[in-house]
């Protein structure tokens, strides 16, 4: 006999009660989809079984057991099912013009299937968020959230859920009244598809950058080439594990104005965008002026349309937020460096916390001025990409070129590489380095063949990983860039930075010492950096005193200058470790383990990437936290932050 959707193990009487009363209501027939949005379930039984023998869901349990996925739900694990009701599926055959599943391929409706799973995380209603959800589906795919204001909630925009968090004994179900049925569609016919934006996508083909953002898989690359690389698995049981990325996808971002704000903007066609892009460009590249192909990557236009797109797949979470793990302090504005299209050009990102307002694009501290992503029209799919309308006209001026030249400019060494973000290693552990009872969960340790990071060329006997945060890091951001080199040998690699505008700079490298590490030179632009970097002393033994503990000097302000004069800092005091014990410290710059080396001064005279080289002396670690990059003339007024 099919059971009712609720199985109530243990409740006290009046909840049973109520549950009883709300299920014989609820169900009497499968004819309709109103299950109710706010009653508390729980059933011990497996995914699987659960939705087996819950009549509304017979026509998903037969997709289910069609492909195969059925097997999958009722084995242990952590699964999210979002399930859609027979009236859901019914309605979906209509729309495709079936009548049944009889009349899909295999294939086809594998893709369904995996559509409405996520294998390895249980994300309860309470875990969403405003926009796409940090954990992929089985189809590889995000999904995403979106809250009415009458309290309703969709998932995809269009599947409203009919009932939360329904736990079983291996994850969580969400009832659904509509299937999902993710775009197929690439970031470009995305945008073609989406008749506000039509005079950006106009000029996004002319430029020829369209054809710039066709990229989705890299189908040469085998995670299973490089299972070697992986030591420590996770049935290990350690308080960490290690995988290989299990793929090598491409992803854009693209920032649109709307069709509304350009013609505010005095722009009503191509002819009118060229000029405006020619009276903002041409002031900032003079040289380029007389350039009047719009396909030259130096032309005003192309550069225009360019600063829209990031090769990175930036949700709205993942411009900034993603990163705002209890690492870092609530008190202090964050700031997040992108590289654009545009040929050497940066976007900055600002969380304000005074406002309490995040993803500030290119805020200028003088005016005030700043572009904000428009809150009713982002995170738009496509597969490989997403893209946001933002609310005013988003150009690289002179204002913007002084305003990045002329601030200290921090980059998370995350940060540095797309294929972190494109590939969701980057943020995936938000969740573990913001929920108390998830700190002690594993921390996940990516192992990265060589070669995956475009932007870091190595030896062969160099190993190269991404940790992606723990509540025992004292790391800005939770996350570390983390070397090593095989069994005997030393590591040796580069690494190619984001561009930097042109200007005399002070150039820092962030790290955290500990007795595992070793000693390595460090190059900048080919530039030896002074002595050998001893990554195993602390900074006691570079001067570094306790900021309180010296009565002539309690803020520490003489201390820093004595360990300037070595070419050391202290860690910035805008993050902190979660708990104390591997290294303590109430933020960064009270922690004996947190250094800054001072690498030098360097001119750049155009805007530009630079590398980095490390060469190993010794064995051991080698981890990279994050680079700084302060123009000279900011120094005097720079803050311990």
């Amino acid at each position: 006999m099919k059971k009712n959707i609720f199985k109530i193990l243990s409740k006290p009487f009046k909840v049973i009660l109520v549950l009883v009363i709300c299920t014989v209501l609820l169900f009497p027939s499968c004819d309709s989809d109103d299950v109710g949005d706010n009653l508390y379930t729980f059933t011990d039984q497996m995914m699987g079984e659960y939705l087996r023998d819950t009549t509304i869901f017979s026509e998903f349990t037969k997709l289910l057991d069609t492909t195969k996925v059925m097997g999958l739900l009722n084995a242990y694990g952590r699964y999210t099912c979002f399930a859609p009701t027979n009236e859901a599926m019914l309605k979906f055959y209509q729309q495709k013009g079936k009548k049944s599943l009889d009349d899909f391929s295999k294939d086809s409706l594998q893709i369904i299937a995996f559509d409405h799973v996520i294998n390895g995380s249980i994300l309860m209603y309470v875990n969403f968020v405003d926009g796409r959800l940090p954990d992929l589906s089985m189809s590889d795919r995000y999904i995403s959230i979106s809250f009415t204001d009458a309290g309703e909630t969709f998932v995809n925009k269009t599947s409203k859920i009919l009932q939360k968090d329904v736990e079983v004994h291996n994850g969580v179900v969400h009832i659904l009244n509509e299937v999902l049925n993710p775009t197929r569609a690439g970031i470009v016919d995305a945008v073609a598809g989406d008749a506000k934006f039509s005079m950006f996508y106009q000029a996004l083909v002319a430029t020829g950058l369209a054809d710039s953002l066709l990229k989705d898989k890299d189908e040469t690359y085998d995670a299973a080439k490089y299972a070697s690389l992986v030591l420590t698995p996770k049935d290990k049981g350690d308080w960490f594990y290690q995988e290989v990325p299990a793929s090598r996808k491409y992803g854009y971002t693209l920032l649109l104005e709307s069709n509304e704000t350009l013609m505010s903007n005095g722009i009503s066609d191509l002819a009118s965008m060229k000029a405006k892009a020619a009276e903002i460009y041409n002031v900032v590249y003079p040289d380029d002026a007389g350039i009047t192909d719009i396909t030259n990557r130096k032309n005003s236009l192309n550069r225009f349309i360019a600063y829209h797109i990031i090769e990175k797949q930036l949700s709205y979470e993942k411009f900034i937020n993603a990163y705002d793990t209890e690492h870092m302090l609530k008190t202090r504005d964050m700031f997040e460096y992108v590289e654009t299209l545009c040929p050497n050009t940066l976007l900055e990102i600002k969380k304000e916390r005074l406002t309490n307002r995040t993803n500030l694009i290119n805020y200028n501290r003088e005016t005030g001025k700043v572009i904000q992503i428009v809150l009713s029209n982002y995170d738009n799919d496509a597969t490989n990409g997403v893209y946001h309308e933002i609310d005013g006209l988003l150009v690289y001026s002179q204002e913007v070129e002084n305003e990045l030249s002329t601030k200290r400019l921090r980059f998370d060494s995350s940060s540095f590489f797309p294929e972190l973000t494109n590939n969701n290693m980057r943020g995936s552990r938000f969740k573990q380095n913001t929920i108390t009872t998830l700190y002690n969960d594993q921390s996940l340790h990516y192992q990265l063949p060589r070669n995956y990071i475009a932007r870091i060329s190595s030896s062969e006997q160099t190993v190269v990983g991404y940790l992606a945060g723990y509540h025992k890091f004292q790391n800005y951001e939770g996350d570390e860039i983390f070397l090593n080199a095989s069994s005997g040998k030393l590591y040796d690699f580069t690494i190619v930075t984001p561009p930097i505008p042109a200007g005399i700079y002070e150039v820092r490298f962030g790290y955290l010492s500990n007795g595992k590490r070793g000693v390595a030179q460090l190059y900048f632009d080919n530039i030896p950096c002074g002595v050998p970097l001893n990554l195993n002393t602390y900074a006691t033994d570079n001067g570094w005193e306790l900021p309180g503990s010296v009565p002539d000097d309690p803020s520490g302000f003489e201390n820093d200058k004595m360990m300037r004069n070595r070419g050391y800092m202290k860690g910035p005091a805008c993050y902190k470790i979660i708990t104390q014990g591997w290294t303590t410290g109430q933020n960064a710059r009270y922690s004996n383990a947190i250094l800054r080396r001072i690498l030098g001064q360097f001119t750049f005279d155009k805007a530009g990437s630079h590398l980095l080289t490390v060469k190993g002396l010794s064995g051991g670690e080698f981890m990279f936290d994050y680079m700084e990059f302060v123009p000279t003339n900011a120094l005097e007024s720079e803050d311990i932050y």
